[in-house]
């Protein structure tokens, strides 16, 4: 009989998939698919070249100087059509997901694709058109057990900016799939390009890691999850 595969290889598949989807789908301008390793005893880590570089992201200067160091560094999993750029790694202790780092950087300087998304469909795609109005800002979805903390360091939280004090919990950690979905949905789908209808569809979810005392709280909920 066939064993299951670890959730640390249904992660990167999963990945795989997502991002084979954005390339066929002409939202993926350059990629680094994931890879698999490990790291020590029963420790695995579902990460992408140039991971090494995302302490940069951390670092006291301008985001537009973050998002340059990022890109020509190539720290990404995909760029997107307009510069954003999405990062995700997991890190396992045998079967259990103990962190996960899910990014996405909007560049600094594009318009973004919902601005203008015939901009970015038509052949010409790769025009640069600033756009004064936009104010881009990362996100971040963290999980971590080790580092959690009730309400003060939610398990699974999102950061708006890089701000060090901004953690909205989430209900539970998220695949890869709702991830992407999440981006894709609030920054590039619009009425005439539905994207998403076309993804793989979901194939795992993670469970809740919200405490008590966290849902009484404004608090960010999963799509899909069960």
């Amino acid at each position: 009989m066939k064993k299951n595969p670890s959730p640390s290889h249904q992660i990167r598949e999963d990945l795989e998939h997502l991002i084979s989807e954005l390339i066929g789908n002409g939202l993926s301008d350059d990629q680094n698919f994931p890879a698999l390793r490990q790291t020590g005893n029963n420790k695995w880590e579902v990460s992408f070249q140039g991971a090494e570089h995302i302490s940069i992201a951390m670092s006291d200067i301008d985001y537009d100087i973050i998002y340059s160091e990022l890109l020509e560094k190539r720290s990404f999993n995909v760029k997107l059509v307009d510069g954003g750029l999405l990062q995700l790694s997991y890190i396992f202790d045998d079967n259990s997901l103990i962190k996960h780092r899910l990014a996405y950087y909007p560049s600094p300087s594009l318009r973004s694709f919902q601005d203008d998304p015939e901009l970015y469909m038509r052949e010409e795609v790769y025009v640069d058109i600033v756009s004064r109005r936009l104010i881009p800002f990362p996100l971040r979805f963290d999980y971590d057990v080790l580092a959690a903390k009730d309400i003060i360091h939610p398990t699974c939280h999102l950061t708006l900016g890089d701000v060090e004090g901004c953690r909205i919990p989430v209900g539970c950690p998220l695949t890869p799939r709702q991830f992407i979905e999440f981006v894709i949905r609030n920054f590039y789908q619009t009425e005439k390009y539905d994207f998403i209808s076309t993804f793989p569809g979901h194939k795992l979810f993670f469970g809740s890691s919200i405490s008590p005392n966290e849902q009484k709280l404004i608090h960010l909920s999963v799509p899909g999850a069960t």
